[in-house]
């Protein structure tokens, strides 16, 4: 018979609710408590298949956790970078069961990661994102597309600027509680000032809402929303890529490589803890190793 006591008898239902109640209180963002109630209720849903019983945390064993992987990537055909999502979820979880002393030994110590193979990311041209943004017709998601193209915040950045957070008069805009709980400013230059004069004067709704970008209807915008109204403009104008916000902000830091922007420069504009997450962005392409070796003289 199963020996229990006051920590290890805990209901993996109920500990999952205590690590989302313990990541909120530590500020972790809307996006990501999703992400990690997502993942950590559809490794319960397995377990409890395949376990055919009560669930206990202190029971899940890593040879669990391995089975839940490959079911993962034989059944579900699941993709490296989604699948190595779900092990932070996870290894997240383990980890904090085991600091709440929960578990005597973290069953996801050390996990390895998959490896993910590399394939150059889509970026768009300057020319190629100006006729994406005209082809925007909603009068708020333009400026919004507008404001990220020339900024190069992230999708969840741009949706939670207040109208306090953007400095016309200045021209800067400041990031709260950006991705790591960081806060930065972002310079604009005269042209999207123009531009957000504009919207303010003659495309934002009459509403309460203190959102800078703000439909009449909801008094904010969804990243959903935007990511439809962009792949809308890039069917529009017949462009093959497949545009999310996220390229925007993509093409945004490739655009300042293009212009020997220091790395460390395009670091913090872009909010990134580690130059080498920016290094991503250093995409050399197949124009430039042809130039590299047209210039070579001995």
């Amino acid at each position: 018979m199963r020996q229990s006591n006051e920590t290890d008898d805990l209901l993996f239902g109920q500990a999952i609710k205590d690590f989302l109640d313990w990541a909120k209180r530590k500020g972790m963002r809307t996006q990501t408590l999703r992400g990690y109630k997502v993942d950590m209720n559809q490794f319960q849903r397995w377990l409890a298949i395949e376990w055919n019983g009560p669930i206990f945390v202190d029971e899940v064993e890593l040879k669990d956790i391995e089975g839940f992987i490959d079911y993962l990537a034989k059944e579900k055909n699941s993709k490296p970078r989604t699948i190595n999502r779900k092990i932070n979820a996870l290894s997240t979880f383990f980890k904090t069961m085991r600091k709440k002393r929960v578990i005597d030994e973290n069953p996801m110590e050390d996990f390895e990661r998959i490896k993910v193979p590399h394939s150059e990311r889509v970026y768009l041209t300057g020319e190629e994102v100006e006729r994406i943004i005209q082809a925007v017709d909603h009068p708020v998601l333009h400026y919004f597309v507008l404001m990220m193209a020339y900024t190069g915040i992230r999708v969840n950045e741009c949706i939670h600027l207040t109208l306090d957070d953007v400095n016309l008069e200045e021209r800067y805009i400041d990031v709260i509680n950006g991705k790591g709980g960081k806060n930065r400013r972002v310079p604009m230059n005269d042209r999207l000032v123009g531009h957000m004069r504009d919207y303010l004067e003659t495309s934002r709704p009459e509403t309460d809402s203190l959102y800078f970008f703000a439909l009449k209807r909801t008094g904010t915008v969804s990243e959903q929303y935007v990511n439809r109204v962009l792949k809308e403009a890039t069917e529009k104008i017949g462009f093959k890529k497949h545009v999310t916000s996220h390229i925007l902000r993509h093409s945004f830091a490739s655009h300042l490589v293009k212009q020997d922007t220091h790395v460390a420069v395009i670091q913090r504009l872009l909010g990134h803890a580690d130059v080498r997450t920016t290094s991503v962005y250093m995409h050399v392409q197949q124009d430039d190793l042809a130039d590299a070796i047209n210039r070579i003289k001995f």
